[in-house]
């Protein structure tokens, strides 16, 4: 009876049901003696042929049921008191437990959401480098086109004079008089004021040209030089730009390269850190239901220990009363 009151549940099939009955020796038991022994006094005195050995037998039966049931509820009683013991053993660990998970749990927490909080930091950051790469083959690639626009051009425009210069220097050459009426003596006389030359054999050269005669040997001679030295500076140029286009180009794709590397690790940090951050995200909540639960789970244990503790002090006082 004991057991299923504290614990809620009928008592094991192998516990009786203790219930506070006299033990040997007590007062009530005395009292119960001389009723019986007057009653047995009283019944000798009615019938004068019975013998007092039958009191004494009476007594000595009734007297062994009550020591027999006496032992018997103190053994109950001693059961009763190991299932407190152990139950209360138990509660108190369980208790302990509790509270430790909880103080490890409200630790874990913050410091799960700070890693998740640099976690997304440095996520976004990673972003940010690989959208700054991207900004920088974008940015290169539109100075790589202008810069490879001027240089076709200029590469064009030269080897359209030298072309023109190097036909007036064969047909000046040849005697050819009218070559200085046609289109390319006049881009001839264009490029004069494109090239680094000095300002007597611009203005010897134009004289020619607009003299419309090549017979003057001695002139022309002169002119072929000239123009010679116009197709070799020309030349250089053409030279010196495309070299500077070849450096650019280079520059251009080690751009390119260096970039696209800082754009697969930035992918790659990018891919870890929201897996990561993913993963955190997840664990926190897997934690703070745990701190929830952990919470319930100790605070019913600590209803159920104090009920257990009221229960068992109130039955061992009903007992040492007997």
């Amino acid at each position: 009876a004991y057991l299923a009151e504290v614990s809620g549940s009928p008592p094991a099939a192998d516990l009786p049901t203790w219930t506070a009955r006299p033990s040997v020796g007590t007062k009530p038991l005395m009292r119960v003696l001389c009723a019986v022994a007057c009653f047995a006094a009283a019944d000798v005195a009615a019938n004068q042929g019975n013998p007092i050995r039958r009191v004494v037998s009476m007594l000595q039966s009734m007297q062994e049921k009550i020591e027999a049931e006496a032992e018997r509820d103190d053994a109950l009683f001693a059961k009763f008191q190991c299932y407190c013991d152990k139950n209360s053993a138990l509660t108190s660990e369980s208790i302990k437990t509790g509270k430790a998970k909880i103080e490890q749990l409200e630790s874990d927490i913050p410091e799960e959401q700070a890693q998740r909080t640099q976690t997304i930091t440095e996520l976004q950051q990673h972003k940010d480098d690989r959208a700054g790469a991207n900004q920088a083959i974008e940015d290169g690639t539109s100075q790589r086109k202008k810069e490879n626009k001027a240089f076709e051009e200029e590469a064009a425009d030269i080897k359209a004079n030298t072309a023109a210069i190097d036909q007036a220097v064969q047909a000046i050459s040849k005697g050819m008089t009218g070559f200085l009426q046609t289109a390319q003596a006049k881009t001839v006389l264009a490029v004069l004021d494109k090239v680094d030359v000095m300002e007597d054999d611009k203005a010897a050269v134009k004289a020619f040209f607009q003299s419309g005669s090549s017979a003057d040997l001695p002139a022309s001679g002169e002119i072929v030089g000239i123009l010679k030295t116009m197709s070799d500076e020309m030349n250089k140029r053409l030279d010196e730009i495309t070299h500077n286009e070849q450096e650019s180009l280079s520059n251009f794709n080690g751009l390119v390269a260096a970039k696209n590397k800082e754009i697969r690790a930035a992918q790659d940090a990018i891919e870890e850190k929201t897996e990561r951050a993913g993963q955190l995200a997840v664990h926190i909540t897997v934690l703070k239901n745990d701190l929830e639960e952990t919470k319930s789970t100790l605070e019913e244990d600590e209803g159920y220990s104090a009920e257990l503790a009221k229960n068992c002090e109130t039955k061992a006082k009903e007992y040492d009363e007997i």
